[in-house]
């Protein structure tokens, strides 16, 4: 079953760092070399995986900062199912 994570500091995680190629548009060429960008960009997603760190994936949170598997915690789901709780009382309440 799927969880979610949050990183050390408390933030969501909220994916992973992705490495991706691609093709930036050009309209031409300056005689120093340097590309006269016409705005656009082809992103090859069949060329993208998700970025490691010692053979460990890199998670994002919420902040832009990176994280390993390890140092991520299981979110709290006491509250969910407080609230849900919660919900079930006051069904009780509503029918009695």
């Amino acid at each position: 079953m799927a969880r979610e994570y949050v990183s050390p500091t408390g933030s969501p995680i909220l994916g992973t760092l992705e490495r991706l190629t691609g093709r930036a548009e050009i309209t031409g060429i300056e005689d120093n070399g340097e590309p006269v960008y016409q705005g656009g960009t082809e992103i090859f997603y069949d060329d993208q995986v998700t970025a490691t760190q010692d053979g460990k994936m890199i998670f994002l949170d919420e902040n832009g900062a990176e994280w390993t598997f390890d140092q991520l915690t299981p979110a709290d789901d006491s509250e969910e199912g407080d609230e849900e709780g919660d919900d079930e009382e006051d069904d009780g309440d509503v029918g009695c």
